[in-house]
């Protein structure tokens, strides 16, 4: 349960606030929208009770609303403990409080693992539980996915999806902010377990880094993401392919010849290639990092620096590395027209990348608001689930063309 769409009416949620005219105004609100089941409780001690419960005859908890300012448990210590219970729960935060401290509170959230719709300011209305719950989820990107329950993920699980070809690519569109032409798309991996099913990337990527089997992770998606662009090609459909590379492979110096040979054995144009590096992933060896990324643009690859905001990159390294792009990081998008803090973050970063001569790309646009804003405010590229799910790569031609189509409608 990414969000809660209008016609899903089988939701649980639980409120957790000390107050009880909060907690009977939650409920209110969240039965107003449409959720079937409401339980709550005055406190994180009493909640973990509830959702630790294993009763068949009572419906199982899917939504947890919670209050950060509880004098036994606050919010805080209540998302850690949840944490650890390792629960397919989606979490709503509310405050009185400073919205820094709920935006926080957020951010911590999504550390621990924990699947955040948002946050709310009390008094809760309604209408802006409404769009939240239903508002459409941003899919990957800084916040970390929940962790499955049952045992933890094994490397050997790991290699045998390689040997048996479980990963795959999907594709999510980039489009031009001021002429709405599509451009590029963004592989982005995936993995069907066949006992746990979908399984999120941040969490068989880190234990690829872990284990020393990212090259090998990066070489499938790599080798997939190509020869989807080369087929797009042969058709008449010139794009960009961009493919996420993690810090442990920009360690490789023969990483340039690796995606070298990728390219020459799909078909697909080296120029055409964009590698995406995360900021939030610190360099460890500045020397070697200069020399694989220099000798990857002399090769004519495009380097992109993904996430930026979220990490901790010097704006000296920023400067001395050859990135010709750089991705602004959803958190800074989404809600932008409404956050003054995201908004002068934004504007910021689209400054920045400007001056340094940097083509610019929004992640997480998701409203039709987060779109006009970037046009107003100069950037270049957009990317979110406004304007295109990731998809197979079969699918990308018929929605490229659908797209094109409401464009040429377009008054």
């Amino acid at each position: 349960m990414d969000r809660i769409a209008p016609e899903k009416r089988n939701t649980c949620a639980l409120v957790v606030d000390d107050e009880a005219l909060m907690r009977e105004l939650l409920t209110a609100a969240l039965e107003g929208v449409g959720v079937a089941c409401v339980k709550a409780t005055a406190g994180g001690a009493s909640a973990l009770a509830i959702l630790d419960a294993t009763d068949p005859a009572e419906p199982a908890v899917d939504l947890v609303v919670c209050d950060l300012s509880m004098p036994d448990m606050d919010g805080v210590e209540f998302l850690r403990h949840l944490a650890d219970r390792r629960l397919d729960v989606a979490v709503v935060l509310v405050s009185g409080r400073d919205p820094r401290i709920l935006r926080s509170a957020e951010s911590l959230g999504r550390a621990h693992g924990l699947r955040i719709l948002g946050s709310l300011e009390k008094p809760v209305t309604r209408r802006a539980l409404r769009e939240l719950l239903e508002a459409p989820s941003s899919g990957a990107g800084p916040a970390r996915a929940p962790r499955p329950a049952g045992a933890p993920l094994e490397p050997a699980e790991l290699r045998a999806a390689l040997a048996n070809g479980e990963l795959s690519a999907h594709f999510q569109p980039k489009v031009d902010v001021r002429t709405r032409a599509v451009v590029g798309v963004e592989a982005l991996a995936r993995w069907f377990h066949p006992v746990r099913r979908f399984v999120p990337p941040d969490q068989f990527i880190a234990l690829a880094e872990e284990h020393g089997l990212v090259d090998q992770v990066t070489e499938v998606i790599l080798g997939k993401a190509l020869r989807a662009g080369a087929t797009w090609s042969a058709t008449g459909t010139e794009l960009s392919v961009a493919v996420n590379i993690s810090m442990d492979s920009v360690a490789r110096l023969d990483l340039p010849d690796v995606v070298a040979s990728a390219a020459r054995s799909t078909g697909f144009a080296l120029g055409n290639v964009m590698l995406e590096v995360t900021e939030s992933r610190l360099v460890r060896d500045l020397t070697t990092a200069l020399d694989v990324l220099t000798r990857l643009r002399l090769k004519g690859v495009g380097l992109s620096i993904d996430d930026f905001g979220t990490g901790y990159s010097s704006l000296e390294q920023l400067e001395r590395m050859p990135f010709v792009e750089l991705k602004i990081d959803r958190a800074f998008v989404n809600g932008a027209t409404k956050d003054a803090s995201k908004r002068a973050i934004l504007e910021s970063a689209l400054s920045l990348a400007q001056k340094l001569d940097l083509t610019t790309v929004a992640e997480g646009v998701e409203t039709e608001e987060d779109w006009r804003l970037l046009g107003e405010l100069g950037c270049d590229l957009a990317q979110g689930y406004w304007i295109g799910k990731p998809m197979a790569a079969e699918a990308v031609q018929g929605w490229i063309d659908a797209w094109r189509s409401i464009e040429t409608a377009r008054p």
